[in-house]
């Protein structure tokens, strides 16, 4: 067994998922970026608790081989006592604080934002019966290509045995199937007991796992890969392929010959960047087929029914990508592309994200007096909002249930999706909900303006 083989990590590996870190302390998350995922605020703010450790410990929650960190002076300073309490107190309070909200979503236990720092730790600071740290012992065994080349002292030392078994008892740790062999090994050799098998993954956040591929396309996982360079070069969401896919944990480092079932095509993706939400992709995104915000949810796989977690940073605890799929996964037909035949649920006003509103209105309101919009924007309304300076069509409709197709209808003289923007006039009303039936009722001719507002402005 080849001491070389055993991958010491750097000190400026630390995981990007957490705040700036200050001498002598890091965070857990940084403040704030757990809001919105339903916690208690009991919780939320002790999971932006400081550690007193070195910062470098906060690397150790990665899942790799965690070897010594180097000089004697630095591992004393990393593997300090007053470290242990500061890790030991964290869990302690995070199980107290979260027993309400336990998770920060399904698969995803709070308590697995520290725990792996804790059990990483445990890994790189054990020591030997005379005060040394193991890791050091281990990598100044002379190097070999098989354990069983190894001496007899080095196999049964209580620091292999006791590292390997360490290993075994985390999940989180790197422990795989080759350290499964070298521990069997051990205990044969040194007449030892214990299980040998990894432990099952404590973090599953994803769906749940098919039973096959719906699609029938597989891709294997090639160094260099990423969640979202493998969805551009298949044309599929990486939303939907982590969703589906419950081992893939690490969209910007997936394990390297992971097996991954495709899911459906789409015509055309989009990169999603910061700043940006479902409207705007809905409504300008090119290419984009989708007729509402709602598409956008109803194409992609585990984004939220609000579409609140159109675009995550890397950094986040559950970063899936930012490829989506803005035309219909397998070709299927649009359903927006139609508008709703019969009754309906009515009342546009009503929902918003998520909402129950068709985007048409109950009954029609009094048009603003003398600002009615672009003389053919009909006045069978039942909600206008006026476009201020600044505005886009995306800003106009933002939160409420109407889809692009029908915001054109209801307003002619805006054009397409790739025109709307343009033809916006600063000062004039629009229709937002438009009562069933607008269309053989004829456009309003009033094209006076109204004076300008700093702040959108809506009447219904």
């Amino acid at each position: 067994m080849a001491s070389s083989r055993y991958s010491r990590p750097l000190a400026a590996a630390v995981l990007a998922s957490f705040a700036s870190l200050v001498a002598g302390q890091f965070q857990i998350a940084p403040t704030g970026s757990l809001a919105g995922l339903g916690l208690t605020a009991t919780c939320e703010n002790v999971l932006y608790q400081s550690i007193n450790c070195n910062p470098y410990v906060l690397s150790l929650g990665q899942k790799v081989y965690h070897g010594s960190p180097g000089e004697r002076a630095f591992t004393n300073t990393v593997c300090s006592a007053t470290c242990l309490t500061a890790l030991q107190t964290a869990q302690r309070r995070i199980l107290g604080a979260c027993a309400q909200t336990p998770n920060l979503f399904p698969g995803f236990p709070v308590i697995t934002l520290i725990d792996p720092v804790y059990y990483g730790w445990n890994e790189t600071c054990l020591k030997d019966s005379d005060g040394g740290y193991c890791n050091a012992k281990i990598e100044a065994f002379p190097a070999v290509d098989n354990i069983e080349d190894m001496p007899q002292a080095q196999i049964c030392s209580f620091c292999l045995g006791a590292k390997l078994k360490l290993m075994q008892s985390s999940p989180y740790s790197a422990y795989d199937e080759l350290h499964a062999e070298r521990l069997q090994y051990i205990n044969k050799k040194c007449g030892q007991t214990g299980g040998t098998e990894p432990q099952a993954p404590a973090i599953n956040p994803n769906g749940t796992t098919p039973d096959n591929c719906l699609s029938g396309q597989k891709y294997t996982v090639k160094s260099g890969d990423t969640c979202n360079s493998i969805s551009l070069a298949n044309s599929v969401s990486s939303s939907t392929l982590y969703y589906i896919n419950a081992d893939l944990v690490n969209c910007s480092a997936p394990a390297v010959g992971l097996e991954l079932c495709l899911p459906d095509r789409c015509a055309t993706t989009f990169t999603v960047t910061q700043g940006q939400d479902c409207v705007t992709i809905a409504i300008r995104g090119a290419g984009s087929t989708a007729s509402s915000w709602q598409d956008i949810v109803t194409w992609n796989a585990g984004l939220d029914d609000r579409c609140s977690n159109i675009w995550s940073a890397p950094s986040s605890p559950r970063y899936w990508g930012n490829v989506v799929c803005i035309s219909p996964p397998g070709g299927l037909p649009d359903p927006g592309t139609e508008e709703p035949s019969g009754p309906g649920t009515g009342n546009g006003n009503i929902g918003g994200p998520g909402g129950e509103g068709d985007g048409y209105a109950d009954a029609p309101v009094a048009a603003p007096a003398g600002t009615i919009a672009s003389g053919t924007t009909t006045t069978m309304c039942g909600h206008y909002v006026q476009a201020v300076s600044g505005s886009t069509c995306a800003s106009l409709i933002v939160g409420s249930t109407a889809p692009i197709s029908l915001w054109l209808k209801a307003n002619p003289s805006l054009g397409t999706t790739q025109t709307c923007d343009g033809n916006l006039r600063t000062g004039l009303w629009y229709c937002l909900y438009p009562v069933r039936g607008f269309e053989s009722a004829g456009p309003s001719s009033t094209t006076s303006a109204a004076k300008t507002t700093s702040t959108a402005r809506a009447q219904s």
